[in-house]
């Protein structure tokens, strides 16, 4: 099915920042471009072009400043304003990106947006750093503020840290939710996706108590008598959720519509959807057949713990949403998602370590965490799903899962290489990596999609983790500089809503490592990249792994989704850059965002409440 060039919602009267080109000297100079300006064989006439910027190309060609898009939605040529120019006529729009720059959109290679508008219908804890009794206070509030949901209704609150507790180590318990005035059902889901904490109520309406055994691939936390504290983590927070009512559902499509505006504001132009399932695809065809969603979707869908040690079966029901949902425009059914552990910080500890955690004194203790399939398993899953045509991206945080994953690879290389290179399989996170295994990326082709915002120090690294891992192993958080140098080919992605959604961020904290704002000081200095390289790894690099061939760099021929930033990137320091805001989005050619117009302020003004879900893994009182 082909896929149709979007319509901007803008008209001309809306946007500031174009204007339509009117004079006859214009129209006179609609000729053939001149020998020194990149470009494509010319098919049709010249429908807009973007001037007086600064193209980050992603390619070879350095100093241009203009960019010529044609009629079918593709980049036309890439020269000077001088040249561009000469290639417009009387109907030709025009995008002044007054000197800033002119790059492709931003590829987010793993985040969760139906999850994020999601959480934005829910208020949010803002991943703060607080006691007991302050914590209270505040879900006290959202309690009041809500009375009439007393008594059955749910109060679910996003944005709960769940290494915020103080004093440090406190450990969350379902009595501090309990002495809440409330008779109802409450549950805050840790920022990281994988904790979840509820109260007691929450528990009965579960059937959740001291016999429930654990789910596979999940823990219901108990206290030394055997009963459960409330807190839950990976699978077992499912126990809860699946008994707490949906959302009212045009006010869920409404958020997931203004999720995707949200999106375009930012320039992000293509996305992977790294945990999905039937009715992620289900809402992903909704919104395109409504003209709400105009970027690429890669929904890479989640295979259960069932699937995993079942691998014919994984593939029949990965061929299965294929084959019903896989002629989607736009939409790319390529991709399966699998979790190989869970997360390295305290209190959950269950990214897979290759030697155990340490005890709050440093003393190395029996716990690896929890690997939730065997390497041979993986393995087997691998080489089954490669032959059957699918991208495999998996979750590994510990050293452990990442050599399980690469081993699940290396089984697939070797049954097919070309077809395993071809693949393009990804590991995603990567926050712990043995140095044997940095050259096995290179060579196996896997990517290292890495969300390099967390790269700083801060409670999550710091008192989270540090005292758990030890020196040696704490100087090798992040490795991306390593990796890089090794060979491998680094993508990036924010995992929003886990980190709020800041793409010029990213990038800068690619660059520096560090949270300017509160903690100048990096963390391990060494990993960090070059401004090209953290430019290219959240461009053309994710444009790779998400199969987007046509797309990712400013070049003749390729699709004009492109993004127009208030200042020269090049020339900026990653301040700068983590200052950065996108002024116009195009897709496909077409203006679908422009920060200066009324719509751009309307999107601004609706995208507010998704801007606040996730409050990041900020440093508040922290750190040395």
């Amino acid at each position: 099915m082909t896929e149709p060039t979007p319509r901007s919602p803008l008209t001309s009267a809306a946007l500031s920042r174009r204007a339509v080109v009117a004079g006859a000297g214009l129209a006179a100079g609609a000729v053939a471009a001149p020998a020194a300006v990149a470009a494509s064989p010319r098919t049709g006439r010249t429908a807009r072009v973007v001037v007086r910027g600064h193209v980050f190309s992603g390619t070879s060609q350095r100093g241009a400043e203009a960019v010529a898009i044609g009629t079918d939605g593709r980049i036309q040529a890439v020269g000077s304003t001088r040249e561009i120019r000469r290639m417009a006529d009387r109907r030709t729009e025009v995008v002044d990106a007054s000197g800033g720059t002119i790059m492709a959109g931003f590829h987010d290679g793993h985040m969760h947006p139906l999850g994020a508008a999601e959480q934005s219908m829910n208020p949010s804890l803002g991943n703060a750093t607080t006691t007991v009794p302050q914590l209270q206070a505040t879900l006290q509030g959202f309690l009041d503020a809500s009375a009439d949901h007393e008594s059955d209704g749910w109060l679910q609150v996003t944005d709960w840290n769940p290494v915020g507790l103080l004093p440090a180590g406190t450990t969350a318990h379902r009595s501090m939710l309990d002495a809440l005035r409330t008779a109802r059902p409450m549950l805050l889901q840790g920022s990281d996706f994988h904790n979840a904490w509820v109260n007691s109520r929450a528990l009965a309406l579960a059937g959740v108590d001291r016999t429930t055994p654990d789910p596979a691939g999940g823990e219901i936390v108990r206290d030394g008598a055997g009963e459960p504290t409330g807190l839950l983590k990976d699978t077992a927070q499912d126990l809860v959720r699946n008994v707490i009512p949906p959302p009212v559902e045009a006010e869920l499509q409404a958020a997931y519509a203004d999720t995707m505006a949200y999106l375009l504001s930012l320039g992000i132009t293509s996305f992977m959807d790294a945990a999905s399932d039937e009715e992620s695809l289900k809402a992903y065809a909704r919104l395109r057949s409504s003209g709400r969603l105009l970027q690429q979707v890669t929904p890479a869908l989640r295979l259960s713990n069932a699937h995993t040690v079942h691998p014919a079966a994984a593939a029949d029901y990965l061929h299965d949403l294929r084959r019903r949902y896989g002629d989607v425009p736009g939409m790319h059914v390529t991709t399966t998602k699998v979790f190989v552990d869970g997360v390295i910080e305290f209190p959950a500890q269950t990214a897979a370590l290759l030697s155990p955690y340490l005890d709050e004194d440093g003393r190395p203790t029996k716990h690896r965490g929890d690997l939730y399939l065997t390497s041979e398993q993986y393995q087997r899953l691998a080489v089954v799903l490669d032959k059957s045509g699918w991208q495999m991206h998996s979750h590994a945080i510990g050293d452990a899962a990442v050599r399980v994953a690469l081993d699940g690879y290396e089984a697939a290389y070797r049954a097919n290489p070309r077809r395993a290179r071809q693949h393009r399989h990804t590991i995603a996170h990567l926050q712990l990596v043995h140095p044997d295994d940095y050259p096995r990326f290179a060579r196996l082709g896997v990517l290292a999609c890495m969300q390099l915002q967390w790269a700083v120090r801060n409670v999550w690294t710091l008192d989270a983790l540090r005292p758990f891992i030890g020196e040696e192993r704490f100087r090798r958080m992040y490795p991306a500089g390593s990796l890089q140098r090794a060979g491998a080919h680094l993508v990036g992605g924010s995992d929003w809503p886990v980190d709020p959604l800041r793409p010029f961020n990213q990038v800068a904290t690619a660059m520096d490592r560090t949270m300017r704002s509160a903690v100048p000081k990096p963390l391990n200095a060494t990993e960090g990249l070059s401004r090209e390289a953290a430019l290219l790894m959240h461009t053309s690099a994710s444009a790779f792994q998400l199969h987007e061939g046509t797309r990712g760099v400013v070049a003749p021929g390729r699709v004009a989704d492109l993004v127009v930033v208030d200042r020269d990137l090049e020339r900026s320091n990653s301040r700068a850059i983590r200052q950065a805001s996108v002024r116009t989005t195009l897709v496909k050619g077409a203006v679908v965002y422009d920060a200066d117009s009324a719509s751009g302020r309307a999107v601004a003004r609706r995208g507010a409440g998704l801007a606040a879900v996730a409050g990041g893994r900020a440093p508040h009182a922290c750190c040395g």
